[in-house]
């Protein structure tokens, strides 16, 4: 069998009575998650494009989340996609660096609402589009990002591809036909670290679009290599100029990476997130002040340097909130300063402050040689005060990662700061139970309809 025709037969036979209890709670969660984020989103500076491209295109049967505005499914999983990660603030696979729920959720919640689809049919189309998404990645960890495409945008649409073919009914053939025509639309690239523009806003938005394209143009017999992964013109041959890891594969069904996709605490590239919770630590147990710190030196595992660190001028004086949020010097400094991290830290007045930028331009990076990345965010950070006194904290990974899960509690409380800034209270509290409840909706149509402003 070929590594989709593999993927294909884990999705075609998967019912929801095959997925673990732990693994649709963790859906549930993911999808109240994700709702809030893109809710909030739709009040940012992101919104007027995203939401003027989408009412240019004409109405349709699903939900753009935070708007009036209604579109055909892929529109819609494009608009919802990039809300859902337009402020950097939804969850991450570690090991194949992908933003899997920001793909993955705004394909099926769009096609269920156009189907009207169960709870049970979204939920089970969402698993095996997790389960597939992070195996694409998993096959070549940290080599997409190395090579300069954004993992979550590649190996996204493959994941979105399967989870709607699962949930369009698609036979095994067609499945593996769809996997191959998602070969030709997988794309998205980094070069928006440059200049701190928008572009990888939309990528999961772009990957989430393309599944269901690329499902729809299989259910009508559309052809596509069943080699699209290890073929001689593949995804890893093309994209890499590697040969894939089969072994990722060989776990489907048996481990569910599922419940190994990291939530966010701090919205923020994941890579600064145990820095962030090293140096809120050392704030809050030294009481620290920024005027009392000489420097600081984060020990930064190779694979991050070019995403977070580099180039230096850029993170230490951001050039706009994105660049902010990609910026590990930045981020360290907004911590220590103000002792936390939040939306308000990432605003387009707050990158400029003088003494948060001050203290950024004494962080210093070293490159950690014994870093497991990808296997985990470390974070190590070492403030040596003007007393002569040197503290240091480490962490193997971030919160809310698997090795450090969030609580339920958290990931509800950061729900409802996120949905509150486009709804009201009374709406942030019905939204809740219908997320955490997703899995009993007769149709997610009432998901969708709860988001609507």
């Amino acid at each position: 069998m070929t590594l989709a025709e593999r993927l294909t037969e884990f999705a075609a036979r998967l019912e929801f009575e095959d997925i673990p209890a732990d693994v649709v709670a963790n859906v549930r969660l993911r999808a109240l998650d994700i709702l809030g984020i893109a809710l909030a989103s739709s009040t940012s500076d992101l919104a007027p494009s995203v939401l003027g491209a989408v009412n240019g295109w004409g109405r349709g049967a699903c939900s753009v989340i935070g708007s009036s505005l209604t579109a055909p499914p892929p529109l819609a999983a494009l608009a919802n996609g990039a809300f859902a990660h337009g402020l950097d603030f939804d969850d991450t696979h570690a090991i194949s660096i992908t933003h899997a729920s920001s793909v993955i959720l705004p394909t099926v919640l769009a096609l269920g609402e156009a189907g009207g689809s169960s709870g049970r049919a979204v939920v089970t189309a969402a698993v095996a589009g997790y389960e597939a998404m992070t195996r694409v990645g998993m096959a070549a960890p940290g080599q997409f990002h190395a090579r300069g495409f954004h993992a979550t945008a590649v190996c996204g649409t493959f994941g979105a591809t399967l989870a709607a073919g699962r949930l369009e009914g698609l036979d095994c053939g067609r499945l593996t036909a769809a996997l191959g025509i998602a070969g030709s639309f997988a794309s998205g690239i980094n070069e928006h670290l440059e200049d701190g523009s928008w572009v990888k806003r939309v990528h999961p938005g772009w990957a989430a679009h393309s599944g269901i394209v690329a499902a729809g143009l299989a259910r009508g017999g559309f052809s596509g290599p069943a080699t699209i992964f290890e073929g001689r013109f593949g995804l890893y041959r093309t994209f890499l100029r590697a040969e894939p890891d089969r072994s990722p594969f060989d776990t489907l069904g048996k481990e569910w990476e599922t419940l190994r996709v990291g939530f966010k605490p701090y919205p923020c590239c994941h890579y600064n997130h145990a820095y962030l919770d090293c140096a809120l630590a050392l704030r809050r147990e030294h009481r620290i002040e920024p005027d009392a710190i000489e420097g600081i030196e984060c020990l930064v595992p190779a694979g991050e340097v070019p995403i977070v660190c580099e180039p230096r001028e850029s993170k230490l004086r951001p050039r706009t909130p994105y660049d902010a949020q990609f910026s590990l010097a930045y981020s360290v400094a907004a911590a220590l300063v103000d002792g936390r991290v939040g939306l308000d830290t990432y605003a387009k007045d707050r990158i400029s402050d003088e003494r948060t930028l001050a203290l950024a331009a004494r962080v210093q990076h070293t490159v950690d040689p014994a870093s497991r990345f990808p296997d985990g965010f470390p974070g190590w950070v070492r403030v040596r005060l003007r007393d002569g006194r040197l503290v240091e904290a480490r962490e193997p990974d971030g919160r809310g990662s698997a090795a450090r899960p969030l609580e339920p509690g958290a990931i509800v409380a950061k729900f409802h700061d996120n949905a509150r800034r486009a709804l009201p209270a009374d709406r942030v509290a019905a939204l809740e139970k219908l997320a955490l409840s997703v899995d009993s909706l007769d149709t997610v149509g009432t998901l969708l309809a709860a988001c609507r402003v």
